[in-house]
């Protein structure tokens, strides 16, 4: 049998870190092992994969090597998307926040959430945000701003999406397109209730409002 480091998992890997060295960082506290003859031998006494173990158009999961401070070895498992190109439009029309109601396959259940994505290629991030907002609400965008960036879990990946504060009309509900099955429009107050009463969970919509809360005062119009 050929070494764990001759494998594609673990070349694919190597050309990951010389592509994207920010992704792999050099830490004091948790370090990222490479050396061949620690690879090999960690493989050969636990099993375990390493390196690229599966790669699509969106993301791609990683399983490191690292050392802990005691010298201790472990796999660590995460994600990297492809591009680091996540939006998220916080969308508001004539003084109201638009959600979507939408089925998420990886729950098995539906959410509440603002739209989101990922981003195409080769357009700003801006423009991004308009697409989105074209493609779930069939919306036109009059006004965007930028209100921050957040990473969802960073336990599990450190891509951040970035957030704007979007001010549309003449939205009209896409129905089963990427799972949307309702769009509700909720004032200020009434979303802070919804959130207050377990509602809404979903990440990326608590984290945006949060943002919102931050900068603009709760009795401000949020168009």
């Amino acid at each position: 049998m050929k070494p764990y480091s001759e494998r594609s998992e673990w070349k694919d890997y190597l050309q990951l870190i010389s592509q994207r060295p920010k992704d792999f960082a050099p830490s004091e506290i948790f370090t990222i092992v490479t050396d061949e003859r620690d690879v090999n031998r960690f493989f050969e006494e636990t099993g375990k994969m390493l390196g690229v173990i599966y790669k699509s158009e969106y993301h791609i999961l990683l399983v490191d090597l690292i050392r802990s401070p005691e010298g201790r070895l472990y796999t660590y498992e995460r994600i990297l998307l492809t591009e680091d190109n996540a939006i998220v439009a916080m969308t508001v029309q004539d003084g109201k926040f638009v959600l979507l109601k939408q089925y998420r396959h990886s729950m098995r259940g539906s959410q509440y959430a603002f739209p989101r994505g990922f981003g195409e290629n080769g357009i700003s991030a801006r423009d991004n945000v308009c697409k989105e907002v074209q493609e779930e609400l069939g919306a036109q965008v009059h006004s965007i701003c930028h209100l921050g960036n957040v990473i969802a879990d960073s336990g599990l990946s450190g891509s951040a999406a970035q957030i704007y504060l979007c001010k549309v009309s003449h939205i009209q509900k896409n129905q089963w397109y990427e799972g949307i099955e309702d769009i509700i429009l909720l004032s200020p107050e009434e979303i802070e209730r919804e959130i207050a009463a377990g509602n809404i969970t979903d990440g990326y919509t608590l984290a945006a409002y949060s943002f919102y809360k931050c900068k603009y005062h709760i009795s401000e119009d949020p168009s």
